[in-house]
């Protein structure tokens, strides 16, 4: 491995102690020198409109801004992707905190990060020092109002910054899009597959709608752009910091640029956003680009192409402190091949995980490449670098253009298709080892599609525009699956439904709290029930067929729905859909299976309607043992529950506890709030995911009309008022006016500050 020369300050930075009082504040003079003066401007919602020069300028305000909402996440985050959680915080439980370091360590991420700083460009090196001079900037001065233990991981350093977007994006989401710890775990086992119908109804919650109208499908001409990743919410976890998907939203403004967006915390650039000319929104894609491959041992190397070859040692260590305060340290012996890293052994197997995109340094300077494109061309020449890994990208702009992307770093692999690269690979053979990505142009795309439209729900590139302009036929079969979920169907079929579209019919569609899923199973069930003759499913099946398949707060039928559902599709007994299967759900068999032919309107029905009445008398009996009634609200079930820590996070307090509207991915709606049962125990199902960021913008020949929200608040510190305080707009299914114009913005000013 070529040697990595590192320039003398950054290792300073890195080996240094948390910074004295004198010297920090002379560091900061010299960088308010550097980088010019910031203004922050703060909303009566914690949105941070963030004014200054130049990109370094804002960045340091972002960094400021973004520690002054979410310094212990952030700082957290830092520890985590460090690869020293442990070290600083203890073993965790179940040892939570020394296995990601264990994980941390293993993928090399701290030296891919430093790798990525000094290779990725001097204008990403000028960003990331802007950004992270902001956050050493508020933890200097704002000390005292951090949670004692997280002071230890003072300070942030640059690469620090990439090693946490490399952590949660390549190995988090990356990973886990790609079923990598599912195998993993099944394969240590020894089982030949891993078992999917254990996670029938184990949705993840991480999806993402996408909208994108031209010119000639809006009431004005105007181009409408609509994004709402639906995302784990974080701050009602069980334990501080759990928000590590946790958005954080701000407006970034210079002499040139007036951006607006969302981003995750602790990355330097708006991942999903608008300017005055343009906007684009991501979704998840099927893009497979993680793969585990396994290997065989033998000689103290493993075999590859009939020969055998020497497994790459290093040595890593870990430190647990201990409850005394004392380190313990633990040596791992780190063993790598041609693939990547050994991830698992197993007596002479071993698995290695080979991750797509290590070798693209520069996201930072792409993402800001995209925030400050003013056309589709320039947008697209920014999208060409290839420095993002995956997401589906949704665009509009000012001139009425619309696009949609499959985009990400596809690994060009030796034909096959979808299916048949979503198993462990064998490891010892060239034609299972991929070299190189796709290019830009290769990647299946439409850019004003004939429909007027494009749409994505996490679904393959196929189904994004209608009528149908990405044909499968065009592209390797490797790329994506042949599939549409139910809920990208609702998504389509709105967007069908009428010629043209307002912003408020929009917002309408979007907010809709439909369960498609209800409409296509709900009227056989209901014939099965009567048929059977059991008062009890008789009263059930009344109660389904005057449910008009909605679950807002106060809808009568939906719970029943929910609960007949889970048990249904969960019983190991109900046989599972050999042909369906999306948004993280395992389906029953459907009466009439999902067609390319039929896209919008299969699957529909039970192939055996009569095999789900039992499951809906249990779900009827625990209605009636729990409240008493069989048509309960959904808003009795379903609870958003907020809260607060108290500033040593030791102890927490509920700040809301409201009912909520909005299903679960699998039932196929657009409005999505992901619930689990209540930790306390009890019946009572909290949400814990979904809706998180919605941004809505009209690019009008003035500029942009948006609104936004984020769902559940722009904090996550301690005693904030913005933990919880956007969570009545969505309750209401109403948005924010996105204040733009500087009259805008000091219209909701309630406090300045100059870092």
């Amino acid at each position: 491995m070529p040697r990595i020369l590192v320039p003398a300050i950054l290792l300073a930075c890195i080996c240094c102690a948390p910074l004295s009082a004198t010297a920090a504040g002379a560091s900061l003079d010299l960088q308010r020198e550097q980088v010019g003066r910031t203004e922050i401007l703060w909303d009566a919602f914690g949105v941070p409109h963030i004014y200054g020069k130049d990109v370094p300028a804002v960045l340091r305000g972002y960094g400021y801004a973004q520690m002054e909402n979410h310094a212990e996440l952030l700082l957290e985050l830092i520890a985590t992707a460090r690869g020293r959680a442990a070290e600083y915080f203890g073993a965790g439980p179940s040892n939570s905190n020394l296995s990601s370091d264990v994980t941390v360590r293993i993928n090399g991420i701290p030296r891919t990060a430093l790798r990525w700083y000094v290779t990725g460009g001097a204008e990403q090196r000028t960003f990331l020092d802007a950004f992270v001079s902001g956050i050493n900037e508020y933890a200097a001065s704002h000390r005292d109002t951090i949670a004692p233990r997280f002071l230890q991981v003072l300070p942030v350093t640059p690469p620090d910054i990439l090693a946490s977007y490399l952590n949660l994006i390549h190995y988090q989401f990356m990973a886990g899009q790609s079923n990598v710890f599912g195998l993993i775990s099944a394969w240590q086992s020894g089982a030949a597959a891993v078992d999917d119908h254990a996670g029938a109804l184990a949705s993840a919650g991480n999806g993402s709608v996408g909208w994108a109208l031209g010119r000639g499908r809006t009431n004005s001409g105007n181009a409408i752009l609509m994004g709402n990743p639906h995302l784990p919410w974080g701050i009602n976890q069980p334990r501080p910091g759990a928000g590590a998907m946790q958005l954080f939203e701000a407006q970034l403004v210079t002499d040139t640029l007036n951006a607006h967006g969302a981003t995750f915390v602790s990355f330097p650039f708006i991942s999903i956003g608008f300017n005055d000319d343009l906007g684009w929104t991501h979704t998840i894609n099927d893009l497979k680009n993680v793969d585990l491959y396994e290997l065989t041992l033998e000689d103290g190397g493993y075999l590859w192409e009939g020969r055998v070859l020497p497994l790459l040692h290093r040595q890593e260590q870990v430190r647990v402190r201990n409850p005394d305060g004392s380190l313990q340290v633990q040596t791992l012996d780190v063993l790598a091949s041609i693939h990547g890293p050994i991830v698992a052994q197993r007596g002479d197997k071993a698995l290695a995980l080979r991750v797509a995109g290590l070798d693209a340094p520069s996201i930072v300077s792409q993402y800001w490449a995209m925030v400050r494109a003013h056309n589709l061309q320039e947008f697209s020449q920014a999208m060409s670098r290839m420095q993002l890994p995956f997401f589906n990208v949704i665009y509009a702009d000012r001139d009425g253009d619309i696009m949609y992307v499959f985009a990400g770093l596809q690994p060009a692999r030796n034909g096959g298709n979808y299916s048949d690269w979503q198993r462990i690979l064998p490891g010892d053979r060239a034609s299972t080892f991929w070299t190189r990505t796709l290019s830009w142009n290769a990647l299946p795309k439409t850019i004003d599609p004939a429909g007027g439209f494009v749409q994505n729900c996490n679904d393959p590139p196929w189904t994004s525009t209608f009528p149908q302009e990405i044909l499968p036929q065009r592209y390797p079969a490797y790329i994506a699956p042949q599939t549409m979920s139910v809920r990208a169907q609702q998504s389509a079929r709105f967007l069908l439904s009428q010629p043209q579209f307002t912003v408020d019919d929009l917002l309408m569609g979007k907010m809709s709290t439909h369960m498609e899923l209800s409409a296509r199973l709900v009227p056989d069930l209901v014939a099965a029930a009567k048929a059977s003759g059991n008062p009890t499913a008789i009263a059930a099946a009344e109660v389904l067929q005057a449910w008009d398949g909605m679950s807002d707060a106060d809808s009568r039928g939906a719970a029943l729905f929910e609960q007949w559902y889970r048990a249904y599709a969960s019983d190991p007994n109900t046989p599972k859909s050999k042909t369906f299967s999306a948004d993280g759900g395992i389906y029953p068999p459907f009466k009439i299976d999902w067609s390319a032919q039929q896209p919008l309107t299969t699957p529909r029905g039970l192939a055996d309607p009569a095999s789900a009445v039992p499951a809906l008398l249990a779900a009827a009996g625990l209605l009636q043992q729990q409240f008493g009634r069989l048509d309960i609200p959904w808003g009795d079930l379903h609870r958003a529950v907020l809260v607060t820590w108290a500033p040593d996070f030791a102890s927490s307090r509920e700040l809301v506890n409201q009912p909520v509207s909005g299903s679960d991915t699998v039932y196929g709606g657009t409005r999505i709030v992901q619930s689990l049962p209540d930790p306390q125990g009890g019946f009572q199902l909290d949400a814990i995911g979904g809706d998180s960021y919605v941004q809505l913008v009209e690019f009008t020949p003035q500029g942009p009309r948006a609104q936004t929200l984020l769902a559940y608040g722009n904090a996550s510190r301690p005693g904030s008022a913005h933990i919880a305080d956007q969570l009545q707009f969505f309750a209401d299914k109403r948005l924010r006016p996105a204040a733009r114009t500087r009259l805008e913005v000091e219209a909701q000013t309630l406090r300045r500050e100059y870092p």
